[in-house]
């Protein structure tokens, strides 16, 4: 008779030797890929653990200190962790690389190396995503015999991160055109070329991208480990990251159903159907999160295997037996509760899976008129407002544009899709880059290395200021006076807080973008085409200033009452303020009669809303629970 192995051994068999631990935020991905981590190395095999998550819990989490560098974790032999830190990576790649770009840029434009200096500067800040995936192809290539077990942000900027190398190969190929004007000339001048480091540079960088790509695609030396919960939410979106996976090659060995029975409002969870190659498993609610390695540990030895479920239709939106408002605590009502939490332009962020979506859709429903309009739109990669307001099957649940919702007059939703958005304004560059070009050739002028090198200009756009293009926009309509209010549900705390100082970094590189064009057009006329780029520095100052007015912007945090949302918590709520934002109150999801509020001097005013099993979804769920929410009595 065959020995039944038990669970825990039977996901390590699953997996290759590098191992991604991937979800939506807030569904236990730091803690399964700590778990999966330590027993690796408890059965003997040398293990390193990554997170790239920029929310950096993994320290927390393992209840150790966790740097930029891999560390030996406490007791745990065979187990190192590493916390990538973009600003690190950041200099380490500048100190490296930075001369040779700056040569590269020098030899392909008519740009003076202060200029160049200021470029190669404002391409590289905020770029998580970049340097995350040379960090990880060099720990690919060179980590032979080392288990490699990563934990990654949430579903969007994974995605963002996992299809890089594409953007990257942009970038290499801009520098690759400049660094040809030098070769030319060079052997114009000499019959010969020896090639130097800037090509040493480039050749790098590419192999880098390309065993990145090859890495991923290879069953044998990479999978995934999915992470969920049986929140109609997290199900959708994670049934479209199970497919976005595939679709770029990465192997869904594993699925995880945490905290299974809790938010399920039963104890008959099912494996999911959208990942029907993975072997599916559970893991029970922990009640508090684990907070150090035994408690991990411990978790992880409760996992279970889960019998497959049926395909099913489309959920139907959680419903309740009364829609009538009630009163809150604290003696104000529903909606002037709510209207405390509004400004003409309201952020609600906070941690992944902290309901921030619930929180600002909840607001919408419950706050829209027939008199005055609201938008309520997303900019977090992964978009989920139509999962939680019940149109997950909608036609518009996957565009960019907007839409009027017949079931709530005067509300208007968008789920922003700023790569599209962004792809459109470097489409229409070219073309008149193009056009430019093309009239100069029918001059006899030989122009192409210069065509090549300024129709990819935007190549080296910050990583992010995609979504600052896009959000730009919204500024637009509001001055404009299209909506009264418009409610942002943004990707989670790390990339939130990128996005905030993103406009101050893109009003500085379009503005040296546009000093380069300014050469050329001495040259070849290039005015129509910076046109755009001059609109979009001046709809981000207006954004800029938009944010920085207490009068009609702030941010609402919503938050957990759990030890690691709560530190990811405060922090955003510092770093918000530094970046001149105000804060408009701490919303406590889930929340017990005993919740324990921040310090006054954190946050003045803060409010909780119950916790409801299974989540709401829909409309009429969604302002049923707004008006539970209560104000929070602060000692």
């Amino acid at each position: 008779m065959t020995e039944r192995l038990d669970p825990a051994t039977a996901l390590l068999d699953l997996l290759p030797p590098t191992t991604f631990v991937v979800g939506k935020g807030g569904v236990g991905k730091t803690t399964c890929a700590a778990g999966i981590a330590m027993a690796f190395a408890k059965r003997g095999e040398p293990t390193l653990l990554v997170s790239t998550d920029p929310a950096a819990a993994l320290g927390l989490v393992l209840d150790a200190p966790i740097g930029p560098d891999p560390t030996q974790v406490p007791d745990r032999p065979l187990l190192r962790a590493q916390q990538l830190s973009p600003n690190a990576l950041r200099a380490d790649f500048i100190a490296q690389w930075g001369s040779v770009i700056t040569d590269i840029v020098d030899r392909g434009t008519y740009l003076d190396r202060d200029d160049i200096a200021g470029i190669v500067e404002n391409a590289f800040p905020g770029a998580d995503e970049i340097f995350a995936v040379l960090a990880l192809a060099e720990l690919l290539d060179a980590r032979r015999g080392e288990r490699v077990v990563v934990d990654t942000a949430p579903t969007g900027h994974t995605l963002r991160l996992l299809q890089l190398p594409a953007t990257w190969h942009a970038v290499v190929k801009l520098m690759d055109a400049m660094q040809e004007k030098h070769r030319f000339m060079v052997r114009a001048l000499t019959h010969r070329y020896r090639t130097d480091r800037a090509d040493e540079f480039l050749r790098e960088m590419r192999r880098r991208a390309e065993s990145f790509v090859a890495a991923l695609a290879d069953p044998a030396r990479v999978g995934a480990v999915l992470v969920t919960r049986p929140d109609p939410v997290v199900d959708a979106e994670s049934a479209r990251f199970a497919a976005a996976l595939k679709e770029m090659g990465l192997s869904v060995r594993a699925v995880i159903v945490n905290a299974a029975e809790t938010l399920a409002g039963d104890s008959e969870v099912q494996a999911p159907v959208y990942a029907p190659d993975a072997q599916a498993f559970s893991l029970p609610h922990a009640g508090a999160a684990p907070r150090n390695a035994r408690e991990v540990e411990r978790l992880m030895g409760r996992l279970q295997p889960l019998t497959r479920r049926r395909a099913s239709g489309a959920r139907n939106e959680t419903r309740f037996a009364s829609e009538t408002n009630h009163e809150s605590g604290g003696g104000l009502h529903p909606q002037a509760l709510l209207q405390a939490l509004l400004r003409t332009f309201t952020i609600v962020g906070g941690k992944g899976g902290v309901g921030k979506t619930s929180v600002a859709c909840a607001l919408a429903v419950s706050i829209a008129s027939e008199t005055t309009t609201t938008l309520l739109v997303s900019t977090d990669p992964a978009p989920s407002i139509a999962d939680a307001l019940g149109r997950s099957g909608a036609d518009w649940h996957t565009f960019a544009e907007d839409e009027a919702l017949e079931a709530v007059p005067g509300l208007v939703v968008r789920q922003m899709d700023a790569a599209a958005a962004f792809a459109r304004l470097r489409d229409e560059y070219q073309r008149q880059v193009d056009a430019v070009f093309d009239a100069i050739v029918s001059r006899g002028i030989d122009a192409a290395a210069d065509r090549a090198i300024v129709r990819d200009l935007l190549a080296l756009a910050p990583p992010g200021i995609d979504e600052v293009y896009a959000l730009s926009m919204l500024g637009d309509a509001i001055a404009s006076g299209r909506f009264a209010r418009v409610i942002v549900d943004p990707a989670p705390t790390g990339h939130l807080l990128r996005l905030l100082e993103m406009p101050a970094l893109a009003i500085e590189w379009s503005h040296r973008l546009l000093r380069l064009m300014l050469k050329y057009k001495d040259i070849t006329g290039l005015g129509d085409a910076a046109q755009e780029l001059l609109s979009f520095a001046k709809r981000t100052r207006m954004l800029q200033a938009l944010l920085a007015d207490p009068d009609k912007a702030g941010l609402l945090v919503v938050a957990l009452d759990e030890p690691v949302v709560r530190a990811e918590s405060e922090r955003l709520v510092a770093q918000a303020r530094a970046r001149g934002v105000t804060q408009l109150g701490v919303l406590w999801n889930r929340a017990s009669p005993s919740v324990s509020p921040l310090p006054s001097s954190i946050a003045a005013r803060q409010y909780c809303a119950p916790h409801v099993a299974p989540p709401p979804v829909g409309i009429g769920a969604l302002r049923h629970w707004a008006a539970q929410w209560r104000t929070v009595t602060q000692g």
